[in-house]
């Protein structure tokens, strides 16, 4: 598992929660003018893939564990749609969380005492073994700095048969398109993102993060498969910027 990652330690694991700490107030909102609002609707395809799912089942009472959650967003929108659910996000930046806390005390949801957030580590899910029905993640996935304990993790913790809903960077197919995309990167995302969150250093690890974890769906099904999760399927958006995969938890 070691060849899908640059670097394994504890040193560069603050560094990143040190970065994510120091840009989280402005987070949303860069996110948003550099996905031109498109963040925000990869998101919701996540819910509707989960909806599409649950829909003929009892899912009002789910327990839902949102990995990497941030500030909370798409936490928020699992709230929304799934009524009388149990949602947690985990996430290992103290002031995304605060972040995320601020949002909760804002919002009008009868549900607003079913949704928390706390800190933690991918690596370590503080929750007893088979806890969840679904876990996502969206946008974290390429951050994780021990990716194979992390998967040992949910595995874990999620139910037999739960689902693992995964929102990521990928490689478009399109070779045209993949190097203009790669190059708006490299020219405005370290420009943009670090002019207004005055934090070059992250937007340029971001930027980096993404051309460095843009697997083939070849190989990021291999990943899944390695960690004895099943995938069930994959949706890719906006000429596969992004993938959705969606998988099952392999009991065999």
């Amino acid at each position: 598992m070691n060849n899908y990652k640059n670097d394994f330690s504890y040193e560069s694991e603050k560094k990143l929660k040190d970065m994510f700490d120091n840009i989280s107030e402005k987070y949303d909102i860069i996110n948003n003018i550099l996905s031109f609002g498109l963040d925000s609707f990869w998101r919701k395809n996540v819910i509707d893939i989960l909806k599409k799912f649950y829909v003929k089942r009892n899912y009002k009472h789910l327990k839902i564990l949102d990995l990497a959650s941030g500030t909370g967003e798409l936490s928020f929108l699992l709230l929304n749609e799934f009524d009388g659910s149990k949602i947690i996000g985990l996430d290992p930046s103290k002031k995304m969380i605060k972040v995320a806390k601020k949002k909760l005390k804002k919002i009008n949801n009868n549900y607003k005492n079913n949704i928390s957030f706390i800190k933690g580590y991918s690596q370590n899910i503080p929750f007893d073994n088979e806890t969840f029905d679904i876990i996502t993640i969206s946008f974290g996935l390429r951050n994780f700095q021990f990716i194979h304990k992390s998967f040992k993790e949910m595995y874990r913790v999620i139910k037999s048969y739960g689902k693992l809903i995964i929102l990521e960077f990928s490689k478009p197919n399109n070779i045209f398109f993949r190097n203009m995309y790669y190059l708006y990167n490299k020219l405005f995302m370290i420009k943009i993102g670090g002019f207004l969150s005055k934090n070059y250093c992250a937007y340029n690890y971001l930027n980096k993060s993404i051309y460095f974890f843009s697997f083939d769906e070849k190989r990021i099904k291999n990943i899944f498969q390695n960690e004895n999760f099943i995938l069930i399927n994959t949706k890719k958006l906006t000429f596969g910027i992004a993938s959705i995969y969606f998988l099952e938890k392999n009991i065999n």
